[in-house]
């Protein structure tokens, strides 16, 4: 019996303390926001060309990942792929972009064509065009942002017919690069930790609590104080097993 006490006492003493790291250094998940560029200076508005995730690292940034979708993918043709990214920050305050692919550099408060101006202007050469674009705005969060964000996508071929979207171009009135728009909905508060990890801390916390202050009535004569042990609780447990075993 006194092997399953002790083990008893040091689960909760082990627990206590696991369950207090857990509830003071664990930080809230990182927040995202995720949205489409369904606007286009040249293609029919209403499609999700493009997608924009944004999502709070650890490091006080901002990573950001931009795809193109199915509308542009399944007409793309030979060096396909976006070309410029446009966005702006509302504090006009930031530490640094980093992780750009090769051959893309920023550039300041440049146009985007039809949707103004925008205070960073990211830009690949056309050997540098890619559908997946990656990088990171060190020094602000998800709140810094203003709304509106655009891109530019080259290397497809579509023109209109009958108001339809066609795949295929025959050299006459086909377009091969458009702008791109689309806006982000509020960024969202920071996701807490589930409310499982909070009942699990807060349970132990309060078996230690009861553990250490409360003092047990009388068994067999004996008075146990549980002001020193947290095992005591299982001990008394355990002995009032055993004497209604008995009788």
């Amino acid at each position: 019996m006194n092997h399953y006490i002790r083990t008893a006492g040091r689960f909760l003493q082990y627990g206590f303390f696991v369950s207090v790291l857990i509830l003071a250094a664990a930080p809230a998940r990182a927040a995202s926001v995720s949205f489409f560029l369904d606007q286009s200076n040249k293609l029919p508005d209403g499609f999700n060309y493009l997608s924009v995730s944004l999502m709070d690292n650890d490091t006080g940034g901002v990573n950001i990942l931009v795809k193109t979708l199915d509308p542009l993918n399944s007409i793309a043709s030979d060096r396909f792929g976006i070309q410029k990214f446009g966005f702006g920050l509302s504090n006009g305050v930031f530490e640094e972009i980093t992780d750009l692919p090769d051959g893309w550099k920023v550039k300041n408060n440049q146009r985007m064509d039809g949707f103004g101006r925008f205070d960073f202007h990211l830009q690949g050469k056309g050997k540098a065009r890619t559908d997946t674009l990656s990088f990171t705005v060190a020094g602000v969060n998800l709140g810094n942002f203003d709304p509106l964000f655009a891109a530019h996508v080259a290397g497809f071929e579509w023109r209109r017919i009958d108001d339809e979207r066609r795949n295929w171009c025959d050299g006459k009135n086909c377009t091969t690069s458009a702008f791109f728009a689309g806006s982000m909905s509020p960024a969202p508060a920071p996701v807490p930790l589930p409310a499982a990890v909070w009942l699990f801390g807060s349970g132990l916390i309060g078996l230690a609590a009861v553990a250490r202050r409360k003092k047990l009535g009388k068994v067999g004569g004996t008075c146990y104080d549980m002001q020193g042990n947290a095992s005591n609780i299982f001990k008394k447990w355990f002995e009032v097993q055993a004497m209604e075993d008995k009788s």
